[in-house]
């Protein structure tokens, strides 16, 4: 097959797999709503995977099933479960048709959505347990790996082998815990264990990197799960493309020195301050090393020396524990939604939260990365998915449950139009801020995909940041 078509085939592939994995967690959140309330014997109108028009609808047994063109969300419809009690007011209702529904049973019906989330998110957790995944630094502990020592990290007195514990009096559990703390802080209060004791460091202070988002500069995590460092991207044109460097090679040594992470790489450009190099590498298929030379160009912009390579690691597989996996998941989720009732973080976690598009375009890069890393990622997005839709808004299923519980306990149904106009509110706020968000994400992947300085890293776990560091 030519390259060309091989490429555009891997391409449409892994656009099927993410709209596959996406949709799947849009189906099984329905799915639950769509079975409970068969089971209580409410009508159904529509089973509808995706949003906007429809793209394939068939009707059985008097639901319209559809597959619609966007794929960022779903819907059952039940007229039984119409928070507005506007479905109540039709002609099916006036005959007799439509009968209100029990508080208990609504609850249910809204619970059930994020419960098969989470059911699902446990089996493919178990899967990924089973078999195995790469590496991250993200769900492993805060084990600081390394400290640059011009960074204001070091100066601060954070060193390698600190075991970071807790951040701005939030507990720390793992290194995404860490990345988190910074992105929202302007500087830490960090307490960590260092030789069997606890040393408490104050106004560490972050910056702000070339994507616009904090983090402790010149600081990295542990990488004790690191196979080899790999050449992911050539920059064309660049020193290390004239080098011969291609895309694949391991990064063996550099200047004599073994490459035993990103660091040691980056460490030896700085400090070449454009003197040659000598760099040992070993290309695919290959069997025996070669040696190259190339020279670092100063980019006046980055104001730092470059080679023009990105860089990935090729990290050990590691079989996490299903609920570790979910406890990771939902402590970040939760750590974000706390910032949010926090004034001084609150403008720095807007700014994190990834949109429809972010989301996406994460899924296609865990895809393009590993499958079962793809798996973790989806894992991941329905205990996401599941939170969320617990929230007491009015549009969620949180909101249902709310206003069942008001019912269930009272007796009464809440005021109408109150209920009507939240409703119509968050209705035109959602569609607002998935807009808001899709031109940022655009705008944000504009960013990182024409970054030559992108990070030494394997596949993002999260939709979140990463440091970038690599020459």
């Amino acid at each position: 097959m030519p390259e060309f078509l091989s490429t555009i085939f891997s391409y449409v592939l892994s656009i099927g797999a993410v709209l596959l994995l996406f949709g799947g967690t849009v189906l099984v959140h329905e799915w639950g709503h769509f079975i409970t309330a068969k089971h209580f014997g409410l009508r159904i109108d529509a089973f509808s995977i995706g949003m906007g028009p429809a793209l394939w609808k068939k009707k059985v047994k008097g639901v319209l099933y559809k597959i619609s063109l966007l794929p960022i969300g779903g819907y059952v419809a039940l007229p039984q479960m119409d928070i507005t009690g506007s479905a109540f007011e039709n002609d099916d209702a006036a005959a007799g048709k439509l009968e209100p529904v029990e508080p208990w049973k609504r609850i249910v019906i809204a619970l059930a959505g994020p419960f098969m989330n989470v059911v699902a998110a446990l089996i493919l957790c178990t899967i990924v347990w089973v078999v195995g995944k790469p590496a991250d630094p993200g769900p492993g502990p805060a084990v600081i790996g390394r400290v640059s020592e011009s960074s204001p990290a070091f100066e601060a007195g954070l060193r390698a082998g600190d075991l970071v514990r807790n951040i701005n009096g939030d507990k720390i559990h793992f290194w995404q815990d860490l990345q988190i703390s910074a992105m929202l802080s302007e500087s830490l209060d960090i307490q960590l264990a260092r030789d069997g004791e606890v040393v408490r460091l104050y106004g560490v202070p972050t910056t702000v990197n070339s994507m616009g988002f904090r983090q402790l500069t010149g600081v990295g995590p542990e990488e004790k799960d690191l196979l080899y460092v790999a050449v992911h991207q050539v920059i064309p044109g660049s020193a290390a493309d004239r080098a011969g460097v291609r895309a694949g090679d391991r990064l063996l040594e550099i200047s004599g020195i073994q490459v035993s992470d990103g660091s040691v790489f980056i460490k030896a450009v700085q400090a070449s301050e454009g003197s040659e190099l000598d760099l040992r590498v070993q290309s695919k298929g290959s069997q025996s090393p070669k040696q190259l030379s190339m020279t670092p160009e100063w980019n006046a912009e980055m104001k730092r020396w470059l080679v023009g390579i990105n860089m990935q690691g090729e990290f050990e597989k590691v079989h996490p524990p299903p609920l570790r996996q979910i406890h990771y998941f939902q402590g970040s989720i939760f750590r974000t939604l706390k910032a949010f009732t926090r004034p001084r973080e609150m403008g720095k976690a807007a700014q994190g939260v990834g949109g429809p598009v972010m989301i996406l375009s994460g899924m296609h890069s865990q895809v393009k990365f590993h499958p079962m890393q793809a798996l973790w990622f989806t894992a991941l997005i329905n205990v996401n998915l599941a939170i969320i839709n617990l929230l007491p808004l009015i549009i969620l299923d949180g909101g249902h449950i709310m206003v069942a519980l008001f019912e269930w306990i009272t007796g009464k149904k809440p005021y109408r139009r109150l209920i009507i106009g939240l409703a119509n509110v968050m209705v035109v706020v959602l569609i607002a801020l998935m807009i808001l968000l899709s031109f940022r994400d655009v705008s944000l992947l504009k960013k990182i995909y024409g970054e030559v300085d992108s990070p030494v890293a394997e596949a993002t776990a999260t939709p979140l940041p990463a440091e970038s560091s690599t020459p």
